[in-house]
């Protein structure tokens, strides 16, 4: 989620198609003169092209180029014997035609590990296909790359074993990375098992990879977690970079904890920036000026030298803020100003929701759990917003869900809600229970993206919210839409959202989604 210190944020295309996760620029980000409503429907069909069955579940990002539209699932499940065995290492690579709304191919890609189904926390399919409009190159998380031309004919593949385990540290099945096209290098991530003192053995690392060939051109001198989500952009001097963290749960190798900036056409480290706080399970964002590095428990966001990789300073999540939660009997905003969070409550930024617009930094915040540690977490369903100028820092409650009557929305507010875990053949398919929530709380989320100055957020629950990042103030008129992928407590999705020719393309657990005016 790369930005710029203008006025927009930096590489926001205005190319017509999407050919990655990140989008045209890798910038998560897209400036249109079409219209694309910010309030849709799947229960009404409003603004609702089309939808089409998808053959299993998934949660990688869409890739559009004209008419085709790339995306994986897992491979497809007809039977539910035992819970625990539903795993596995293969996924379906699909090309489909999003005027006839059909599969014109599909791939099978076999990788080395398995991953669970209906994972929150992502699965083998969560790295999107990348495409340059000659070739495309589809991703297993489990450990496979296979480029095919336009018509599935394939090219070459490239395989790995991903980490699962080193020493005695078993670690979940957990791949946050998501691949980009970089001039003629496609840039992965990969686990280096190589006992060469070159790299360290068991340590991920950004691989610069011949988008022609999949030979290998570089390693990044810099590791990374597979927590980590790096992001692209061009530093003051014009240099193509990703920044890449180190540092997460489950006792990951990489160190020392924080941040490397890595050049793209050498895969040398920049900058180096070391902390100990925080953790490297956020999206890496940069600008030229700075880049920010978050903390879950320490109520604070590092603003670091995008220049240097030196501290600039930190900024309070919890100290002299404004916060606005809802009364539901009112029904009206409740505002306080210089508030600020007394010990034990803290402030915790949602996983991999965190973006920058212009000079703000907008993310969700987890709610409260007696489960993990976060019993003590405000505010609560809630986003916030932080003036990387100024410092400021708020927060604004939105509606958890909503029910329709008589074909209007009656929201609801601060109510725990469960979705359901079920395939289009309507199998649940999910062995882990914290996959059935609202993704408000331990999950990993999808990224959200911008489009003009409409910044779009996806729940597990399957819903969007679109907020307008041109207002001075964030107060509900920001909030612009809520809008649903399907009916309350039916619909599953950890996908991020794409944009192309005038059109949003979103998935679920069963239906791929076309979004345009009707």
């Amino acid at each position: 989620m790369a930005c710029s210190t203008h006025k927009q944020t930096a590489n926001k295309s205005n190319s017509a198609y999407w050919p990655q996760s990140s989008g045209p620029n890798a910038s998560w980000a897209v400036e249109t003169d079409k219209e694309i409503p910010n309030d849709f429907s799947v229960r009404t069909g409003a603004n609702i092209l089309w939808t089409m069955d998808l053959p299993e579940v998934g949660q990688g990002g869409i890739t559009v180029w004209k008419d085709k539209i790339f995306l994986t699932v897992m491979k497809p499940l007809y039977k539910v014997l035992e819970k625990q065995d539903l795993k596995t290492n293969t996924v379906l690579a699909l090309c489909i035609d999003a005027k006839e709304r059909k599969i014109l191919w599909q791939k099978e890609l076999v990788g080395a590990t398995e991953s669970p189904y209906f994972y929150g926390f992502s699965d083998s399919t969560s790295p999107s296909p990348v495409t340059d409009g000659t070739y495309v190159w589809f991703f297993n998380a489990s450990g496979k790359i296979v480029c095919f031309d336009m018509d599935g004919k394939q090219i070459w593949e490239r395989s790995w074993i991903p980490i699962d385990q080193l020493d005695d540290v078993h670690y979940p099945f957990n791949k946050q990375f998501e691949p980009i096209l970089h001039g003629d290098l496609l840039i992965n991530m990969e686990t280096y098992w190589k006992k060469d003192g070159v790299r360290e053995y068991g340590w991920n690392y950004l691989y610069g990879l011949n988008k022609r060939t999949g030979e290998e051109v570089w390693i990044s001198e810099g590791s990374l977690t597979h927590y980590c989500t790096p992001t692209f952009n061009t530093t003051e001097s014009g240099v193509s970079a990703m920044l890449i963290g180190r540092g997460a749960h489950h006792k990951v190798p990489e160190s020392p904890k924080g941040y490397s900036l890595i050049d793209l056409n050498t895969g040398k480290s920049l900058w180096n920036y070391e902390t100990d706080e925080g953790m490297a399970m956020y999206n890496a964002i940069w600008t030229p000026e700075y880049a920010l590095w978050f903390t879950e428990r320490e109520n604070n966001v590092h603003k670091v030298d995008a220049k240097t990789g030196k501290l600039i300073e930190k900024i309070s999540l919890s100290e002299n803020i404004s916060i606005r939660t809802y009364d539901a009997i009112n029904q009206k905003y409740q505002l306080k100003e210089n508030f600020s969070f007394q010990d034990p409550f803290f402030v915790f930024p949602a996983w991999y929701t965190n973006i920058i617009v212009n000079d703000k930094c907008y993310f969700m915040c987890f709610k409260k759990s007696d489960k993990y540690r976060l019993k003590n977490v405000k505010p609560e369903y809630s986003f916030g917003r932080i003036d990387l100028k100024t410092k400021k820092v708020e927060y604004l409650e939105v509606p958890v869900q909503y029910e329709l009557v008589d074909g209007e929305k009656h929201y609801l507010w601060n109510v725990d809600i469960r979705t359901e875990t079920r395939n289009v053949r309507e199998l649940d398919v999910a062995f882990d229970k914290r996959s059935q929530r609202d993704g408000w709380v331990w999950n990993f989320n999808p990224n959200p993206i911008l489009v003009n100055e409409k910044l779009f957020f996806t729940t597990m629950s399957g819903l969007v919210y679109c907020i307008d990042t041109s207002r001075e103030k964030f107060d509900g008129e920001s909030l612009l839409s809520i809008s649903d992928l399907g009916p309350k407590g039916k619909t599953w999705t950890l996908n991020t959202p794409s944009f192309s020719e005038g059109k949003m393309y979103h998935r679920t657990s069963k239906s791929l989604i076309c979004i345009g005016k009707n």
